[in-house]
C-alpha cells in the first residue's frame, strides 16, 4: 500500500503530497518551497516519475519548475485547467496583489478515469470540477487526494474565475461520495478527514446540509 507524506508549503499553507511506493513516487501539488520538497525526496530515498497538480491555482504549482528541472520528470494536469494556469500571473496580481513567476509548461494532460502508476501502486484520476474547471482528485487504495474540492468540514471556494458552486457540490456528492466511507481524505489545505465523516457532518454537502439524496 502506498505511503502518503504531507509537506505544508508556501504562504497559503498548501498540502504538498509525496505518494511513495517503495522507491517510486509521485509529487502532488508542489505549491512552493521546492528545495524543501527535493530535500525530503532525498531523505526518504525515492525517485518520482511525475508531478501532478490537482488544479492550477498558484499555491499548488509554484514549485513545479524547480523540481522538474532537477529531476527531469513530467508535469501533468487536466486539460480543463490550462486556461487557469495560463492566466495565473494576471489573476494573482488582480486578486492577491502580488506577483508570481510565469506558470510552468504542461507536459501531458490527464483524463478522467485514467490510472497513474508509481512503483507497485497507482492512483485513479477523478475529474471533480467546481473549484476550478479542471480540478481533479486522485484516488488510491484507501485514500483520496481531493485538492481544493473537499476539505475537513468544508469545501473549496467557488468565487474565483472558473468556479461554480453547483458543479462543485455535484462533484463531491456524485463522485467523491461514491468512495468507501473509510477512505481517508487528504485535502489541499488543512487536516485529513474521511469520506464517511464528510458525508455525515460536512455543513455544505453532508447529511446535516441535506445535500445527499
Amino acid at each position: 500500500m502506498a505511503k502518503v507524506h504531507t509537506l505544508v508549503v508556501g504562504r497559503l499553507q498548501t498540502n504538498c503530497y509525496i505518494l511513495q511506493s517503495d522507491s517510486a513516487a509521485l509529487v502532488v501539488d508542489p505549491g512552493d518551497e521546492p528545495e524543501r520538497i527535493l530535500r525530503f525526496l532525498t531523505d526518504v530515498s525515492v525517485e518520482p516519475n511525475g508531478i501532478i497538480a490537482t488544479h492550477t491555482h498558484f499555491d499548488h504549482v509554484l514549485g513545479v519548475d524547480s523540481i522538474r528541472a532537477k529531476l527531469t520528470i513530467p508535469f501533468l494536469i487536466h486539460h480543463d485547467d490550462l486556461s487557469t494556469l495560463e492566466s495565473m500571473q494576471k489573476r494573482v496580481r488582480q486578486i492577491m496583489g502580488f506577483s508570481v513567476p510565469p506558470p510552468p509548461k504542461v507536459d501531458r494532460f490527464l483524463k478522467d478515469g485514467e490510472s497513474i502508476a508509481f512503483g507497485e501502486d497507482q492512483v485513479k484520476v477523478i475529474h471533480t470540477p467546481g473549484h476550478s474547471p479542471g480540478s481533479i482528485s486522485l484516488a488510491g487504495q484507501g485514500f483520496v487526494l481531493t485538492g481544493d474540492a473537499l476539505f475537513n468540514q468544508s469545501i473549496g471556494r467557488t468565487d474565483l474565475p472558473g468556479g461554480d458552486l453547483d458543479t462543485l457540490i455535484r462533484s463531491i456528492t456524485k463522485r467523491l461520495f461514491t468512495l468507501d466511507n473509510d477512505t481517508i481524505v487528504y485535502p489541499g489545505h488543512g487536516p485529513e478527514t474521511s469520506i464517511g465523516d464528510e458525508k455525515l457532518a460536512n455543513p455544505f454537502v453532508g447529511q446535516v446540509a441535506k445535500r445527499i439524496p
